[in-house]
């Protein structure tokens, strides 16, 4: 098997492009959205822990239709590191995430196994497990008709364990992953308080490719996709596009089919910290509510070793 893949693996990246545009729809996810998901791979994909042989550190905030009451707010810290000895990947994740009345609170833990297919070329194997704690503040909603009893009382439920797995692929030229970060179908019944605080976590399912291309000494290319997969919802479709110059500055544009149309910029300030920005407007009839979503990363990488980082990562 690991001949084939080494034999093989400059094909992949055609393969999974060709799978992506094969999906056409796309709708709201239960987890967070990022437009910066080519930077925040840990999110979705244990396998990614431990990619490069540094410490990655990285802080997020998205602030979702700005002006609009009750819109989605996401901050997020994750680390992760490699054991250089071991091939062994290790980090984790903290999400906050709040829409309208509802806070929900994430940690997990990555462990993954980098097996060498090639010269560059390595297969990172990868574990996930934390628990989500969840709250919605029912009784702080103004309601039409008093005394509801679906809405009588808070919800909160705590330590609703998961566990999630996943493959990346990569060298300095292209990467591809498949993954599910959350495997377990999660019920939310508030401790039985009443039939209609049920539901669900759904399960979701991820795969995403991206490649580095040189246009000329100065200027690079980088393209990548997205697609999110859950269960009785429509596939969601991300597809980006960046140019790097001179190492330093990036800048692009992607497209969440059917939905949203978003810029980015990036900076490299030195090889160790860069920070980027995004900005988003739906295509739907939101826009007519809100001006936009904001999306803000500052990430810092340091090599843990003698050896100095030489250039910027771009995976």
């Amino acid at each position: 098997m690991i001949t084939i893949l080494k034999k093989y693996n400059k094909y992949l990246l055609s393969l999974i492009f060709i799978m992506l545009t094969l999906c056409l729809k796309t709708n709201a996810q239960q987890d967070p959205m990022y437009t910066q998901y080519m930077h925040n791979q840990q999110t979705i994909n244990p396998g990614y822990v431990g990619s490069n042989d540094m410490l990655s550190v990285m802080i997020m905030s998205r602030q979702q239709w700005v002006g609009f009451d009750g819109a989605p707010r996401t901050n997020l810290f994750s680390m992760n590191s490699k054991l250089r000895y071991f091939n062994v990947g290790t980090g984790f994740t903290f999400i906050n995430d709040k829409i309208g009345p509802t806070e929900q609170n994430s940690f997990y833990g990555d462990i993954s196994y980098h097996l060498r297919l090639g010269y560059r070329t390595m297969l990172g194997m990868g574990l996930k497990a934390g628990f989500d704690m969840l709250q919605l503040k029912l009784n702080d909603l103004n309601l039409d008709q008093n005394n509801d009893s679906a809405f009588a009382e808070n919800f909160n439920q705590n330590f609703i364990l998961n566990f999630g797995v996943g493959l990346y692929l990569y060298n300095p030229k292209y990467y591809i992953g498949l993954a599910s970060p959350r495997l377990m179908r999660n019920q939310y019944d508030n401790d039985g308080v009443s039939s209609a605080s049920k539901g669900y976590k759904e399960r979701h399912y991820f795969l995403n490719g991206g490649a580095l291309f040189n246009i000329n000494h100065n200027l690079k290319f980088k393209p990548s996709a997205l697609a999110k997969i859950v269960y009785n919802a429509p596939i969601s479709i991300d597809i980006s596009a960046n140019f790097i110059y001179l190492d330093r500055f990036w800048f692009g544009a992607s497209h969440r089919i059917d939905d949203s149309f978003s810029v980015m910029l990036q900076y490299q300030m030195t090889n160790k910290w860069r920070i980027g920005y995004a900005f988003d407007m739906t295509g739907s009839e939101l826009r007519k509510y809100n001006s936009g979503t904001h999306e803000v990363m500052i990430a810092f990488d340091f090599h843990l070793g003698d050896k100095k980082i030489l250039t910027p990562r771009f995976f």
